[in-house]
């Protein structure tokens, strides 16, 4: 008589044990890109953490880039959902570019793989912008350029600004500052401050008078 072959019993991938394996498997390949600072994991390393065999772990990840487009997907849902709060009740357009600013420093600064989500979205090949136009960051993006095209109709800033551009711009510099943190060259200055030095950097040289006079009232303040 043949020996029979043991087969392992798998949950399907839509039953709470299944989501709740997956959910273990990017918070450990989070905690892993947090405690490196990079995306250098090998994903025998997450199956050892996470107690699995490395069959167990490709049910849910066929591969480590699908894992981390995982991780990625959902962490920049996360801050698109937490911009558009930030800006549901502000009623003047400044008041709102302010608020998601803050928004994504606070949530750059402290989240790393975050910042990994936000640069491959926003430094992709041009091949690539129109297969990336759907993705979640652009929500985010969109955002800050309606209330730059509202700001240019309340005249704050000028007409002939590009909002998009500015837009991208606001979003590479809090990119660029979170990099220079996780490399160690965090300067200690407070949110607030750095969010008041974005908004003179980005918007001084559009500014209307009018403008300028709401940047310095938001900085009195």
């Amino acid at each position: 008589m043949s020996a029979r072959i043991r087969k392992t019993v798998v949950p399907a991938k839509n039953s709470p044990k299944s989501q709740a394996t997956r959910a273990r498997i990017m918070q450990t390949a989070t905690d892993f890109i947090s405690e490196r600072g990079s995306t250098d994991f090998q994903m025998n390393e997450i199956s050892e953490r996470c107690n699995l065999s490395k069959g167990s772990l490709y049910y849910y990840f066929v591969d480590k880039a699908g894992l981390l487009d995982a991780i990625f997907d959902q962490v920049i849902g996360d801050l698109a959902v937490q911009v558009e709060a930030a800006v549901e009740f502000s009623p003047a357009s400044f008041e709102a570019i302010a608020k998601i600013v803050m928004t994504l420093v606070k949530c750059i600064r402290v989240d790393r793989p975050l910042v990994f989500a936000m640069a491959k979205e926003l430094f992709l090949s041009p091949a690539a912008d129109a297969a990336s136009a759907d993705k979640r960051f652009a929500r985010v993006l969109d955002l800050l350029e309606f209330h730059l095209d509202q700001a240019k109709g309340e005249g704050l800033l000028v007409s002939g600004l590009d909002s998009r551009l500015t837009a991208n711009a606001i979003a590479g510099a809090c990119i660029y500052n979170a990099l220079a943190s996780v490399d160690g060259h965090d300067y200690g200055k407070p949110i607030d401050d750095v969010v008041r030095e974005y908004l003179r950097l980005v918007m001084n040289g559009a500014a209307t008078e009018k403008g300028r006079k709401a940047i310095s009232a938001y900085e009195e303040g």
